[in-house]
């Protein structure tokens, strides 16, 4: 089998020219996480405050929430350095699933030990209101101050969400991919810092509304019960957030293969590259958002190695050249069309 060197010099000249347009369009790459956690060290400081002043449930959860997402950002910055370092004999395709993995960390043990707390926090207090009538007369005055401090931190985190659309809408641009959503982008990122973050906010909006509405009826109703059922909330949703988090990292972390307009692309190169007669089969797989593995068993003209190592060549710098975002990790096998051997072939010149 003729395998492709890692990093062809001719492949890396065919991209090179462009490697400058792509560092400027990837300036603000990691900017999500980094604004994520300036904005909830702050949150989390006043949350903190704002729960120990007034002793609202709603607020405890809340400063759970924001401690946890702090911690978050942390891990996966941590993951982000790590999938940096050098790789050694051990791990040959490199250390880029250390972001995969410290996004599931993220989703596992910080978001759902968070939500458990929060949880049985709130549980307690709703017992401890219902059972003694007594504890159910509302401060009004420090669950309005508690009230102002969920206004200000949602104002945060809907600036922490749309740092994360911005990056999310640069990516697509960058990639040339069709412009969705951001919830859709979610669904179809390989990137685990942005997954990660977007769901972050995405939960910190909810749980604040949860918050924010306990909080307020415990005001209107003069009655406890009704910000502890705000805290309450606010667990469950961290909860439920960790388990689709956890659904999505541990997908990535299993291995993803490209998105459809990547793959389209990816075909078209190599079927139009001088030499292939056919594309016989295509595997690949996500190593990190920007780090593909490439496996291609393609039909040359000619059964001759000289030629096919010549192909093969010219199907690197093809593929590279059409995708010059990603950095590819090619194996190329020459061979022959059987048609009851390849009745899944991807591809035809």
């Amino acid at each position: 089998m003729n395998e492709s060197q890692n990093r062809h010099a001719t492949g890396d000249a065919a991209t090179l020219s462009g490697d400058t347009d792509i560092r400027q369009q990837t300036k603000h790459a990691g900017a999500a996480v980094k604004a994520a956690l300036a904005a909830n060290i702050g949150v989390a400081a006043a949350k903190l405050c704002a729960a120990a002043f007034t002793g609202s449930s709603a607020m405890l959860s809340e400063s759970v929430h924001s401690i946890a997402d702090c911690s978050n950002e942390i891990v996966l910055m941590i993951g982000g350095r790590f999938s940096k370092h050098r790789t050694d004999g051990d791990h040959p395709f490199g250390l880029y699933r250390a972001k995969y993995l410290a996004s599931f960390v993220v989703a596992t043990l910080l978001f759902f030990v968070g939500g458990f707390f929060s949880t049985s926090e709130a549980i307690k207090k709703i017992v401890a209101v219902v059972a003694d009538p007594a504890l159910r007369d509302a401060n009004q005055m420090e669950l309005t101050a508690a009230l102002v401090v969920v206004v200000v931190s949602a104002c945060l985190e809907g600036y922490g969400l749309h740092s994360s659309a911005k990056e999310a809408n640069e990516r697509m641009a960058r990639t040339r991919t069709p412009h969705m959503g951001i919830f859709r982008f979610w669904r179809r990122t390989k990137s685990a810092e942005l997954a990660s973050v977007i769901m972050e906010d995405t939960l910190a909006l909810i749980g604040l509304a949860f918050a924010g509405t306990g909080i307020a009826l415990a005001i209107v109703l003069d009655d406890e019960l009704w910000d502890a059922i705000g805290g309450l909330m606010v667990g469950l949703v961290l909860i439920a957030g960790s388990l689709l988090l956890a659904f999505k990292s541990g997908s990535l972390l299993l291995g993803e293969t490209v998105d459809r307009v990547t793959r389209d692309e990816i075909v078209a190169a190599v079927t139009s590259t001088p030499g292939v007669d056919r594309l016989l089969n295509m595997q690949t797989i996500h190593m990190s958002e920007d780090d593909i593995l490439l496996c291609l068993k393609v039909e040359t003209s000619k059964l001759d190695r000289d030629y096919d190592v010549e192909t093969v060549d010219k199907i690197e710098r093809s593929v590279r050249g059409a995708l010059p975002w990603y950095r590819f990790e090619i194996y190329v096998e020459p061979d022959v069309f059987r048609p009851e051997a390849h009745r899944g072939t991807v591809a035809q010149a």
